[in-house]
């Protein structure tokens, strides 16, 4: 009994430690920036890319943002900007990835992730983990609802006409964000 007793106090005392261990080579959670109102617009007919928004909520010192995922909906995720240029509409890769204090939005017609290669698309009212990674080794997430077309532009003060450009990645390709 004494025996079965020390084995048990032993795997008490070990199982915190093993916890720990565990967690060291994970991505800290940021304590400084929280992510609400995460949208991933309806793949449109025809297409295999769309926008996904949201608003960071950030405190502290600056930290730039690296990336973003949603493993389950694009193995292609990148950061985007749209601008005018000429009188048309652009996007290209997002050149200010600071996240300063304060709240920034991520909205259609203007910055935004873009999800790449999306074969099997979700369906409105699904949810799908978006995860965003920042220079210090911290990341934040949440779970994004897809909404239509439509839904996303009220969202974003949008009429019901929509934006395209020409995608900095893409030379002559007509896209959406």
């Amino acid at each position: 009994m004494k025996k079965s007793t020390v084995l048990s106090m032993a795997a008490l005392l070990a199982a915190p430690a093993l916890l720990i261990s565990g967690q060291a080579g994970a991505a800290e959670t940021a304590s400084h920036t929280k992510l609400t109102n995460c949208v991933i617009q309806e793949v449109v007919s025809g297409k295999d890319m769309t926008g996904a928004f949201v608003h960071f909520h950030h405190t502290g010192a600056p930290v730039k943002l690296v990336r973003a995922e949603v493993p389950d909906v694009s193995a292609r995720v990148e950061l985007h900007e749209m601008v005018m240029q000429n009188g048309v509409m652009e996007m290209g890769p997002l050149k200010d990835l600071t996240l300063k204090e304060g709240e920034r939005v991520f909205k259609k017609g203007a910055d935004h992730v873009m999800l790449f290669d999306v074969t099997n698309k979700p369906k409105v009212g699904s949810k799908h983990t978006l995860t965003v990674f920042f220079d210090d080794g911290t990341q934040a997430s949440c779970e994004a609802v897809v909404k239509s077309v439509k839904e996303v532009m009220k969202d974003a003060s949008m009429s019901g006409h929509g934006h395209h450009g020409k995608h900095g990645h893409h030379k002559g390709g007509q896209h959406q964000a």
